[in-house]
């Protein structure tokens, strides 16, 4: 919340600014830097924290990486595939510091340790799909941030109630960073994440479901951060369908055809539209703690959630009070 104004200036001097178009919903020149704000607080936050923590730093590293190629695309606007060959680079270095998808749980009881090669694939895949699903529902005034926050908290309750300190500790890291950045990016916002915003949190997010849910030898708690995740998730999926049904390249230029767009052309407010984005989010993440019987954690769930939404309207971001007339 403090250090996103510095990053504003920051943006417009280095050129880092979305100028409105066909594709846009600013009206107006709009900073797309709010990436190096939101990771400064979640390193900040864990370097503080302290501890016996051996994945924090891959985690910390890996997110840095992913900023700084969206920072990079901010700045330079680079082409799609070096930027998916840069993402799967920072995946695979990461995989080799141990963050990794292991196993996989049999319904039946025990686990399925993953071969290798198996276990690369799938961490390398979940990594780099994530990063991108976020970055393509980034389209409006505070969708990807308030998604993954309310998906970093379902990680976080998801953790702490498993014992996992450290994987709810960078959960719940990372629920502060994006929350403070909602007070510039909510609508109307003040400035955009940017790609390096989109690509911290959506390496950042994917990282915590492989140190935390994807850990955990249940069976059904691997739905947790694919359900939690399930807006960019179904987003993408739906477009790649799109565009092959379209018989256009996959990598091909941005379109309006995403959900959030789609919303729009439908008549909803803008606002109302990031708002049911939040609570279909929120619905999937409860349902996905309802199913593994965690009815404490899907009320503590309801709870954060609300909390968040009141400091909302504390700020006046949500409710505006009309100014009496003179």
């Amino acid at each position: 919340m403090l250090m996103t104004p510095t990053f504003v200036r920051l943006a417009f001097k280095w050129g880092a600014v979305d100028m409105p178009g066909p594709r846009r919903v600013n009206v107006k020149p709009t900073a797309r830097m709010g990436g190096p704000a939101m990771f400064f607080a979640f390193a900040a936050a864990l370097l503080v924290a302290g501890g016996d923590a051996p994945l924090r730093g891959p985690v910390i590293l890996g997110s840095f990486l992913a900023l700084c190629i969206g920072l990079a695309d901010d700045i330079r606007s680079l082409r799609a595939l070096p930027k998916l060959i840069a993402q799967i680079a920072v995946a695979c270095l990461v995989f080799s510091l141990g963050v990794r998808v292991q196993f996989v749980t049999n319904p039946a009881g025990g686990v399925f340790p993953l071969p290798l090669w198996l276990s690369f694939a799938v961490t390398v895949a979940w990594l780099v799909g994530v990063t991108n699903a976020v970055n393509l529902i980034d389209g409006l005034d505070g969708l990807a941030a308030g998604i993954v926050n309310i998906a970093s908290l379902t990680f976080f309750l998801v953790a702490a109630s498993r014992g996992q300190t450290e994987s709810a500790l960078m959960a719940l890291a990372l629920v502060g960073a994006s929350a403070g950045f909602l007070r510039w990016n909510f609508f109307p916002s003040k400035t955009f994440m940017g790609d390096s915003g989109a690509y911290f949190l959506g390496f950042t997010a994917a990282a915590l479901a492989v140190t935390g849910a994807f850990k955990i030898t249940s069976t059904l708690t691997l739905l947790i951060p694919i359900f939690a995740l399930g807006v960019p998730i179904f987003d993408t999926g739906f477009a790649i369908v799109r565009r092959l049904y379209s018989r256009k390249p996959v990598m091909s230029g941005a379109d309006k055809e995403h959900l959030h767009h789609r919303f729009l052309a439908r008549g909803w407010h803008h606002r109302d539209a990031v708002i049911l984005c939040y609570l279909i989010t929120f619905a999937l993440s409860a349902v996905s703690l309802a199913i593994i019987k965690e009815w404490l954690l899907a009320l503590y769930l309801m709870l954060s959630v609300a909390a968040v939404a009141l400091l909302l309207i504390g700020i006046g971001k949500v409710v505006k009070k009309n100014k009496p007339k003179a």
